[in-house]
């Protein structure tokens, strides 16, 4: 029986059936005869060659299965060992590609997201056999789909005159692609008539169409000289009316002085200074006569106390107070942040927040660009718990409320033009996110708030609360419990500034550089 396995295994070794060779040959009183030896090392030699082959091919488990089959048969030769440096070496650069490749996906994914589809299209073009292209191919496909069918609607509308209609079908297509040459052309062309509209009202004296008009314009959340500058004006006009309010004669004039300049053609701004240098002269004629030396009697206690019944205190808080107010607000637990490819995010750490209008009474933390009549309310968090509150009713879940408690995914409207959605990504984190998909920051670039509860997840998945795909996990920003501290904790390489990180966490400064592998940001308090 030996002497006829012995041939079987000559015939299958030179019909280059190696497995059925090597069935054959691996018996021990096969390799105890002298002719079994000699077919043994045969048999070896020729597995190491076609597993050399397999290596090469990068068929690394056919590869290690021959080596295997070898070193059963000679034990641990010299071609054995170079065998196995080869697979090594094959496994190796193996590994190199799918890791270079991954990350190629990766930042295709993330230029997606930021809507840099010409990009896409180069990135995606090396990877056209493998199997996650097709999947990306068509979604960057459908998402070219939504951008012309936007940019025919908008330019259409504009061309029959309906700018409001082209801005409105250009807001979100130009927050999804800002880098598209021909959208931003288009909302270059929109936002220059829409200037001029505003220039045209506020040299008519309508500073209420003027203001509406900036509204509609901040939409398109392009950044422009021009549109900066009518934004300082906005506010420059707000602080002359409030001036002209409080009787501040000097620095009414002031600021209309500034405005003049601005626009040379609004005569009606020459003429409000002409009024309000004889107001003021009239008021400095009042404090010098007989009615100003009442300034220097002292009312008696009990005539103070029957004139504050008889007339109690009215009106808005002047807005003088409220810029001082909103100004110590805002540099009280409040900060941006900036992510490189993602976007920004106004953060806001404090238990209890107001969102309302800008120009409300209220002072809010969220000033949203909306109408007077629409109600601030308050999100406030006690216990990992939001509960929303408001004066007059809102919609949550299209259903009428004047308070109750959040959970996510819940749908919040202060009034038609004025929504937002409230999250929490992440059930170990009291942290919630607004999203602010059909209201408007006077920032146009800042599309969500974070309500900040001691820390925020930034990495991939829909559990975080800043999405990042290009992380492998998520890192952590955490307050530094109210003294304005911000400390970072990753496993990716931390560089500040250029300079990298030793210590951890990482603690980071407002204006810094912050790199933490393939994510960079900036916390700005402003």
């Amino acid at each position: 029986m030996l002497i006829v396995r012995l041939k079987q295994c000559e015939h299958a070794l030179a019909d280059g059936c190696l497995e059925r060779a090597f069935e054959l040959a691996r018996a021990a009183d096969f390799r105890a005869h002298r002719r079994g030896q000699e077919l043994a090392s045969e048999l070896a030699a020729a597995l190491v060659r076609r597993g050399e082959a397999h290596a090469e091919a990068g068929r690394i488990p056919e590869a290690s299965a021959d080596c295997e089959r070898a070193s059963t048969l000679a034990g641990n030769t010299e071609d054995g060992a170079r065998l196995r440096q080869v697979i090594a070496e094959a496994t190796a650069g193996r590994l190199e590609a799918e890791r270079l490749v991954a990350q190629q996906f990766s930042a295709a994914r993330r230029q997606i997201d930021a809507g840099q589809l010409t990009v896409v299209q180069t990135l995606l073009a090396p990877l056209e056999n493998e199997p996650r292209a097709e999947a990306m191919q068509q979604e960057l496909a459908a998402r070219r789909a939504v951008l012309r069918a936007g940019m025919a609607k908008a330019s259409a509308a504009f061309e029959s005159g309906d700018w409001q209609a082209a801005v409105d079908h250009l807001g979100g297509v130009c927050r999804q692609f800002p880098a598209d040459g021909e959208l931003h052309t288009l909302a270059v062309r929109i936002q220059r008539h829409v200037i001029d509209l505003v220039n045209g009202a506020i040299e008519a004296g309508r500073l209420d169409s003027a203001v509406t008009l900036l509204a509609r314009l901040d939409r398109l959340g392009l950044q422009s000289v021009e549109g900066d500058e009518l934004g300082r004006a906005r506010e420059e006009f707000l602080r002359a009316s409030e001036f002209v309010r409080q009787g501040d004669a000097p620095r009414a004039t002031e600021a209309l002085r500034r405005l003049a300049s601005r626009w040379p053609k609004a005569g009606w701004i020459r003429s409000a200074m002409e009024q309000v240098a004889r107001f003021g002269e009239a008021m400095q004629d009042l404090r010098s006569g007989p009615l100003g030396m009442m300034g220097n009697v002292e009312t008696p206690t009990h005539a103070q106390e029957t004139v504050a019944m008889a007339y109690p205190a009215k009106g808005p808080v002047p807005a003088a107070n409220q810029f001082a107010r909103r100004g110590a607000a805002a540099s009280r637990g409040q900060f941006y942040l900036h992510v490189d490819g993602v976007g920004s995010f106004l953060v806001i750490d404090r238990d209890s927040v107001v969102i309302g209008p800008v120009s409300s009474n209220e002072t809010p933390d969220v000033a949203l660009l909306a109408g007077g009549d629409v109600p601030p309310v308050t999100i406030s968090r006690a216990d990992g718990d939001y509960m929303l509150r408001s004066r007059q009713p809102v919609q949550v879940n299209d259903r009428a409320t004047a308070g109750r408690m959040l959970s996510g995914g819940e749908r919040i409207a202060l009034g038609p033009r004025c929504r937002f959605t409230f999250r929490r990504p992440s059930a170990a984190s009291g942290t919630a996110v607004l999203d602010l998909g059909g209201a408007r920051l006077p920032r146009g670039d800042v599309r969500q708030v974070i309500l900040l509860d001691r820390e925020i997840l930034i990495g991939p998945g829909s559990g975080a609360h800043v999405r990042c795909d290009a992380l492998a996990q998520a890192m952590v920003l955490q307050s530094g419990g109210g003294n304005g501290r911000l400390l970072l904790r990753s496993a990716e390489a931390v560089q500040v500034d250029g300079r990298a990180a030793v210590s951890k966490p990482v603690e980071i400064a407002p204006g810094a550089h912050v790199c933490a592998g393939p994510v960079s940001f900036v916390i700005t308090r402003e």
